[in-house]
């Protein structure tokens, strides 16, 4: 039968192992987002349909007024949402043209 200090310590250890996999997990994800690099009073963001995302990790100042597709670890705060940049692509018009609806030709009588 274990002891109490044994038990707390059993308990502990368990629970800086739950503890490590899931701050680890959290920061391997990636997420793409798409959006347009903007200056903002915190500095350069990618400003995108769900917020603005700091970016850190790269200066991409450089490419303020362009559309990118960044790869990235995301994290939400509550004052501010970041991306550390992982890679990024520049968009061109023809990824940015929505071709929908697909297959859409004259209208047939």
């Amino acid at each position: 039968m274990l002891t109490n200090k044994k038990l707390i310590r059993s308990i502990v250890v368990t629970m800086g192992i739950m503890l490590t996999f899931a701050v680890t997990s959290a920061f391997t994800a990636t997420e793409n987002l798409i959006g347009a690099v903007v200056k903002t009073n915190q500095g350069t963001a990618l400003s995108t349909d769900g917020g603005e995302y700091l970016f850190l990790g790269n200066d991409l100042s450089a490419m303020t007024g362009k559309t990118l597709d960044v790869t990235g670890y995301v994290e939400k705060g509550v004052l501010a949402n970041t991306i550390w940049v992982k890679s990024f692509k520049v968009m061109s018009n023809e990824d940015l043209i929505d071709p929908s609806p697909h297959g859409a030709g004259p209208a047939r009588s």
